[in-house]
């Protein structure tokens, strides 16, 4: 059994995959497969993907019909190397590691627990720190983020930019939850997993370079639609009755106050859509 498998997509933006995998292929440590998904990607992405790289003997590239988002995505990769590594690593194709992370980073994980979910500090290309998410609120729509970490460097969940851990942890837990399609699906993973007793965990020595999200995905009716759809989700899964209505409470007054000026009037109408959705559990598959 090999060591490590990482899972990575690409989804309209090989170059970024292009410099993520590089990085990696130039990596100290090398006992580890990269399992590439092309997520439907235009301008034959998918062909110039495998001509970079299908000829090396770590990188397994496979290709979608259709955009299969980013849990179907990294659900197909999990089942693409079920019960043939010790650990997983789920990656961010917009991320460069640093030659001698990974051996770093997997050695100091086992010294702490086989069997939780560990993340690196995540730093912007400038080497400033990207601030993470920390501690959720099931009483609101906001949660805490912070550039520094406590003194366990415990947190409730994190960001997939960069997600390890044991892939027998993966089969208690189970997959990603597909009903979120995007967004709210590592929040809750983690939450899934602390309930098992499986924390999640900083290691702040390690880090690696991660390019922020565009601003202008607030201007897109998908991403309206997915984020604010899947905190109801969300909710409905993690919260209590009381924390329930007093979220609603908190969504009336921010669909008043500021929905306005974050994301564009001409996005209400996936407003409206979202919350139905959520209530009724339902989803729609935007078209792009």
């Amino acid at each position: 059994m090999k060591n490590l498998a990482i899972s990575i997509l690409n989804r309209n933006s090989v170059n970024d995959t292009i410099l993520c995998i590089n990085s990696l292929l130039e990596s100290q440590f090398q006992d580890f497969d990269i399992y590439l998904l092309d997520n439907w990607s235009r301008n034959n992405e998918y062909k110039k993907l495998c001509e970079l790289f299908s000829w090396k003997w770590n990188t397994i590239i496979n290709h979608s019909e259709e955009n299969l988002w980013f849990t179907w995505g990294n659900n197909f990769n999990l089942w693409e190397i079920w019960d043939k590594y010790e650990y997983v690593l789920l990656l961010n194709n917009d991320t460069i590691i640093p030659k001698d992370f990974l051996g770093k980073f997997i050695l100091k994980c086992g010294k702490i627990s086989n069997w939780w979910i560990f993340w690196p500090e995540i730093r912007n290309i400038d080497n400033t720190p990207q601030s993470i998410w920390n501690k959720l609120n099931l009483y609101s729509w906001a949660s805490k983020r912070y550039k520094t970490y406590d003194e366990k460097n415990l947190i409730d969940y994190i960001s997939w930019s960069c997600f390890f851990i044991k892939y027998e942890v993966i089969k208690e837990i189970w997959f990603l939850d597909d009903n979120f399609f995007a967004y709210y699906e590592e929040s809750d993973f983690c939450l899934r997993a602390k309930k098992l007793w499986y924390y999640t965990y900083v290691i702040p020595e390690c880090f690696i370079y991660h390019k922020e999200e565009t601003a202008n995905k607030k201007e897109k009716p998908y991403y309206c639609y997915l984020m604010f759809r899947n905190r109801i989700l969300f909710l409905k899964k993690h919260s209590n009755l009381f924390q329930y209505f007093i979220s609603y409470l908190f969504l009336v007054a921010y669909l008043i106050m500021f929905f306005p000026t974050n994301f564009w009037l001409k996005n209400y109408k996936y407003a409206f859509k979202w919350i139905i959705d959520g209530i009724k559990w339902i989803w729609w598959k935007p078209n792009i």
